[in-house]
């Protein structure tokens, strides 16, 4: 599912040639500071982060050697290529499909500031981003960002609201929550990867390679941050508390605090999402600028330790869907799952948990048919439970559990001991489900809530 989004990637990392025909923009700058930091965003390009600097560090960490860099927001969805009325996207780009950013495109034509509002406290900005890959195309959606500071954190609200014309459900991508470059002084991509999180033990430096048609190294960070930091352990922390999916690296040769090299670190916390034509999609990420030590310090302190809980009243709390449709965003108290003549499956986001603190998981689950036609499984549908765990590539059947959902298209709690099998053991890093059978046209699941529980005391 991350085919489109590899490809992406490892082309933002140059401008397009075309682009030389285009002038970049002069800086236009607004700021937020406090005792320890000061951050800017550039309104003459969509609002992204340009500039961040410690007032023990100075000069600016942000790499912008052309306008897929910056810290800035990055969606995508299909179809693949993606092209508006006679504009097709550049030859270097034609398998990225739909992806507005919030900086601009790759012929350095700047997206538009709508808004922006600072009030000394806080930054907000609203803007419509580009397409990446074509050539002065606004992108069918309005970005907006709040950004506020405490001490050396660098707070960051977004939404993305899509106004798609073309409403097909796509498969899932992954998304960018944000990109994050920096300069490449920043080299040392560090994070703790292993089974023991929040036990101070020891970090890994996550390493890539460039040359490679995939430059960047996907990894779990299993205490949901990482951080790009120089040879004396100094620089930003990433931290997403409802994730664990990074994508990062170094890219070139140069080890430089010059914000215009070409050579750069990059950064990225990851969900996969089915993004909807009308999504309305938010989501908030930290950063935090220092020694490597007070930035573990700080994102474990504001991890929340609670065992995953997914309801789904008003989105797919991060679960993509493939081969089946859904109602679409928003969901209205339930996620309702129209079945077709293939095995529908649901996949979880990346999110950590040891298996002997969560035993149990209760499925508030229901199946029936929206039609007279006939459904597979009469009396019941049999629904694969599968676990992954941190050392795993992929889920397998011996990491998996079998429950029935009766056919009455009642709701009902269908718990599972999830402890009862020998393979649920260490840490844990998501959920996935499918049908054993293909339910059949007119065939309909649908799911309230998906819920990890301790032992029973």
């Amino acid at each position: 599912m991350f085919r489109h989004f590899f490809f992406c990637l490892a082309g933002v990392l140059c401008c397009c040639l075309a682009a030389a025909q285009n002038i970049r923009p002069e800086p236009k700058m607004t700021f937020l500071e406090n005792d320890e930091l000061r951050i800017g965003m550039d309104l003459a390009l969509g609002g992204a982060v340009t500039f961040l600097s410690s007032k023990g560090h100075a000069g600016n960490i942000i790499n912008s050697a052309d306008l897929g860099r910056q810290i800035q927001m990055s969606h995508y969805s299909g179809p693949w290529p993606f092209e508006v009325g006679d504009k097709k996207p550049s030859p270097s780009w034609a398998g990225i499909g739909w992806n507005p950013i919030q900086t601009g495109d790759c012929f350095m034509n700047p997206s538009t500031v709508l808004e922006c509002r600072n009030d000394g406290k806080e930054i907000y900005l609203r803007c419509v981003p580009m397409q990446w890959p074509l050539n002065n195309v606004p992108g069918d959606c309005v970005f907006e960002t709040w950004t506020s500071l405490e001490r050396n954190r660098v707070h960051m609200r977004y939404r993305c609201a899509n106004h798609r014309s073309d409403k097909t459900f796509y498969p899932p991508c992954s998304q960018e929550l944000p990109a994050v470059y920096t300069v490449s002084k920043l080299w040392r991509l560090m994070a703790y990867t292993g089974d023991q999180p929040f036990s101070n033990a020891a970090l890994t430096r996550v390493k890539n390679d460039y040359r490679k048609p995939w430059p960047w190294t996907r990894f779990v960070a299993t205490e949901r941050w990482a951080a790009l930091v120089d040879d004396a352990d100094w620089g930003v922390g990433v931290f997403k508390d409802d994730g664990g999916e990074f994508h990062g690296g170094i890219y070139g040769e140069g080890r430089t605090d010059d914000p215009k090299d070409g050579s750069t670190a990059y950064l990225a916390p990851i969900h996969a999402e089915n993004f909807d034509a009308n999504i309305v999609y938010e989501h908030q990420t930290d950063f935090i600028v220092g020694k490597l030590a007070d930035i573990r310090k700080q994102c474990n302190d504001l991890a929340a330790k609670q065992l995953p809980v997914w309801r789904f009243a008003t989105d797919r709390q991060h679960w993509t869907l493939s081969d089946a449709v859904d109602q679409g965003f928003p969901l209205k108290g339930e996620w309702r799952i129209q079945c077709a003549d293939k095995i529908p499956r649901i996949n979880s986001p990346v999110q950590c948990w040891r298996a002997e603190s969560a035993p149990g998981l209760t499925l508030e689950m229901a199946y029936g048919s929206d039609s007279k036609a006939k459904v597979a499984g009469v009396g019941g549908l049999l629904i694969r439970v599968y676990w992954k765990r941190l050392d795993d590539d992929r889920v397998s059947l011996s990491k998996s559990m079998v429950l029935t959902l009766p056919d009455n298209g009642e709701y009902g709690f269908h718990r599972l001991n999830l402890a009862a099998s020998p393979e649920y053991k260490g840490l844990i890093i998501g959920l996935a489900m499918e049908t054993v059978e293909k339910p059949g046209s007119g065939a309909v699941i649908r799911i309230k809530s998906i819920a990890l529980s301790g032992a029973e005391k």
